[in-house]
């Protein structure tokens, strides 16, 4: 196993900017050289810019704490209150998008910051602004845009 494994296609990555900083953050991998090395010339990219890097300059986002269990006992809650949750996003919005529960996505927010990856655990009925995505993520609570997220992998509904 190579020290730069975690280097693929697809993998949203941090980057620690070496100029202060300035651009570090979340970011998909675009393209990556067959064999990868320190100096290899990565391609990343956020939905506002894009950079050619340093492998040596990436490292993997450390997964986050679950909080699906506080989920579904909040989903529970809900339920006995009247509210629907969904397994496709399709079932709550007019869309080609195809996301359901279990896929894993990237979580951009308004100012062009990339969270994530995070499991998508429901879907709900549109409020303010199509806000109708639950992630797990630590507000599990309050639902995200879909034109907020970005499809890193599928999963597999449960």
């Amino acid at each position: 196993m190579g020290k730069y494994d975690f280097i693929k296609t697809g993998n949203l990555l941090y980057w620690n900017d070496p100029d202060n900083g300035i651009s570090s953050g979340g970011y998909k991998v675009i393209s990556v050289p067959e064999e990868v090395y320190e100096d290899s010339i990565i391609l990343i990219a956020s939905d506002h810019s894009e950079a050619e890097v340093l492998a040596s300059e990436l490292s993997p986002i450390p997964p986050t704490r679950s909080h699906k269990e506080e989920f579904l006992k909040w989903r529970e809650k809900q339920e006995a209150d009247g509210t629907a949750f969904y397994n496709r996003l399709s079932e709550v919005i007019a869309t080609e998008i195809d996301l359901e529960v279990g896929d894993m996505v990237a979580f951009t927010n308004d100012y062009g910051v990339v969270f994530g990856p995070y499991e998508i655990l429901a879907f709900g009925k549109p409020w303010n602004g199509d806000r109708c995505v639950y992630l797990d993520s630590d507000a599990y609570w309050f639902a995200d845009r879909p034109n907020q997220l970005t499809l890193m992998s599928k999963g597999t509904s449960e």
